[in-house]
């Protein structure tokens, strides 16, 4: 399967918004998206972001099926990424100037290439 970045910047938003001090059950997230994504896609995508430690919990692989858990919360490393791709015109400038050029790429490569478009944008 592959990754989706839209549904990656989707489930951080949503968990940003709805996850505080109390962790939410990976099921929530998927009903609340599932008008947007696939159950299939959000479940990938929950794995992948719990894998690349930019959310605290979320599904794992078990046994050869998918373990829903808990999200307790968006990581450090998740916020950053967050940030950098927060603002739509960067999240489109991002998005072309990656997919265009390569058709996929990591969410650190993702991450880097919206932090240098995000730099350019302030001048710094």
């Amino acid at each position: 399967m592959e990754l989706n970045h839209d549904c990656v910047r989707d489930i951080l938003f949503w968990v940003k918004k709805n996850v505080s001090l109390r962790p939410i059950r990976t099921d929530t997230v998927i009903n609340s998206l599932d008008s947007n994504w696939t159950d299939d896609e959000l479940i990938y995508c929950i794995i992948q972001l719990n894998e690349a430690e930019l959310l605290d919990g979320g599904a794992s692989m078990s046994n050869g099926g998918i373990a829903t858990n808990e999200i307790r919360k968006i990581t450090w490393k998740g916020h950053e990424y967050l940030d950098n791709i927060r603002d739509d015109t960067i999240w489109r400038k991002t998005k072309k100037t990656v997919f265009s050029k390569v058709g996929s790429a990591s969410l650190s490569i993702v991450n880097s290439v919206a932090a240098k478009i995000l730099s350019n944008e302030l001048g710094l």
